[in-house]
């Protein structure tokens, strides 16, 4: 396949017309677009399959409506036929097959950006030419890209979640009217146990969530940062899907496992990275709040069915109320002698119970 024909299966706009797949996840559309006028590279990044792509893909069926598709271009750059091209050598390539003039505006979608090497430094690059408006996609790293010198003052970023309450009752049921209420109780509950990852929630194939899974801890984790042990990998991730809603030290999960405290440590920052999980320290100050227990937190409470047998429902709610919590802003657990409250956010408390 040379490289025109690869390029114009990723864009099936320039030969026809194209309709966005899936359901309209508006809360992160209308966020792009209101950035589509801005020069910033715009960052999209989140746990792996969580619809990231299709977010994209959303987003150029909705520009297409008042801009030249050949002035739209999508590329995913973990296909293996472009191993030996920069991201720059792919823009000049689609410049090329589309007759593109450098001082003529672009639209970039770049996706799994982050599988070419120096990749902060080439979206700083085409940043600084002009002439295009960037959204890259992808897992993990971005995380760290986020934090390059490269694109200091120069990107905005959007973090993709797993689908919230609304969402998932779409995605299983369409929209439901007032005369229709009664179903949410029962729709919470299984939103709950099932999570937010789309292909799961359509499906309810638990395989795919294992799949999933395996493919973060290895491909995103184990390969790319050179973690030789598997086991600890799980071993670890195990045991935090148990110990949910409790605080835990790194000292006593190397205790428990049989891990050094430095190799915990590393994992788990890792696991961070990827958004498979996430921490939350004790309110206070600074010094408090690095000696004291984290709570950890998975980033789908669907994967509590992959990663235990021992299931605890409230367990479950408390890690949903959690991520829900997040996107208000830093949460943190308070803890005192003698008193103790799930979650801070600002001078807001919340307790779940269920």
């Amino acid at each position: 396949m040379n490289m025109e024909e690869l390029l114009y299966r990723y864009n099936p706009w320039w030969s026809g017309e194209f309709r966005a797949p899936g359901i309209l996840r508006e809360r992160y559309l209308s966020l792009l677009w209101e950035m589509k006028e801005l020069p910033d590279v715009v960052l999209i990044t989140g746990l792996r399959r969580v619809g990231k792509t299709t977010i994209l893909y959303q987003l150029i069926s909705r520009l297409l409506q008042g801009v030249e598709p050949r002035r739209v271009f999508y590329i995913s750059l973990d296909n293996m036929a472009l191993r030996d091209y920069t991201i720059l050598d792919v823009v000049e390539e689609y410049r090329k097959v589309q007759k593109i003039k450098h001082r003529e505006f672009v639209y970039l979608f770049l996706d799994e950006v982050h599988f070419k090497e120096d990749y902060d430094l080439q979206l700083k690059n085409l940043y600084d030419m002009g002439n295009v408006k960037v959204y890259a996609s992808g897992s993990g790293s971005l995380e760290i890209l986020m934090r390059s010198p490269y694109l200091t003052g120069r990107q905005r970023v959007v973090r993709v979640n797993p689908l919230d309450f609304r969402e998932f009752v779409m995605f299983r049921m369409g929209e439901i009217g007032p005369e229709d209420a009664h179903l949410y109780p029962k729709l919470a509950e299984e939103y709950v146990k099932m999570g937010g990852m789309p292909e799961y929630v359509k499906t309810g194939d638990v395989n795919y969530l294992q799949s999933l899974l395996d493919s973060i801890v290895y491909r995103d984790i184990a390969g790319r940062y050179g973690i030789r042990s598997f086991e600890n990998l799980m071993d670890i991730l195990a045991l935090v899907a148990r110990s949910v809603g409790t605080p835990l030290s790194y000292r006593k999960i190397s205790r428990v496992l049989g891990i050094h405290k430095d190799e915990v440590r590393k994992i788990l920052h890792l696991f961070q990275l990827t958004s498979l999980l996430h921490v939350v320290e004790r309110h206070g100050k600074v010094s408090e709040r690095l000696v004291s227990p984290r709570k950890f937190y998975l980033g789908d409470t669907g994967f509590f069915a992959v990663l235990t047998d021992r299931v605890n429902l409230g367990a479950q709610v408390e890690n949903a109320v959690y991520l829900k919590l997040r996107e208000r802003g830093p949460v943190r657990y308070y803890y005192e002698a003698g008193g103790e409250v799930d979650f801070m956010v600002a001078e807001t408390a919340y307790e779940s119970k269920y």
